[in-house]
């Protein structure tokens, strides 16, 4: 399993604030700490997230809900979720656009989805990562 980094986490956010504009910082590091340790967390010696889809849900819903940057947040959970996938061979199915995204964090944000049902909706609709878009995604 590969995870997403501090600094990958950072850069991300850099990205969202220089393309979609807001502040520039981290508004919590203990919240940023909470991401990036949060898809690593066992019980009982079992992974509490298990899977890509169950780590990937969880970092996009705390950085959703807790807000570890002054700005930039949704775009750069929206962001880190594509970048862990990828990062573990995942991708999103070729049918989900750009208005179906932004659907997915308006329904985080205004809590009419919940961390679990972000999960079922990645396990719907994530697929192994095309080999054919491997060279381009870099």
């Amino acid at each position: 399993m590969e995870y997403i980094s501090r600094d990958e986490l950072l850069d991300l956010h850099s990205f969202i604030v220089a393309e979609y504009g807001g502040l520039m910082g981290i508004a919590s590091q203990d919240k940023l700490t909470t991401v990036i340790n949060a898809p690593r967390q066992q019980m009982f010696h079992s992974e509490l997230y298990p899977d890509v889809c169950s780590k990937a849900a969880i970092m996009v819903y705390m950085i959703v809900k807790s807000h570890p940057f002054v700005s930039g947040n949704d775009g750069t959970a929206l962001m880190v979720m594509l970048r862990f996938l990828e990062k573990n061979a995942m991708m999103l199915r070729r049918e989900i656009g750009s208005a179906e995204l932004v659907w997915l964090i308006r329904a985080l944000i205004h809590s009419d989805m919940d961390r679990e049902r972000l999960e079922d909706w990645l396990r719907a609709n994530t697929v192994p990562l095309d080999p054919r878009t491997e060279d381009r995604a870099g």
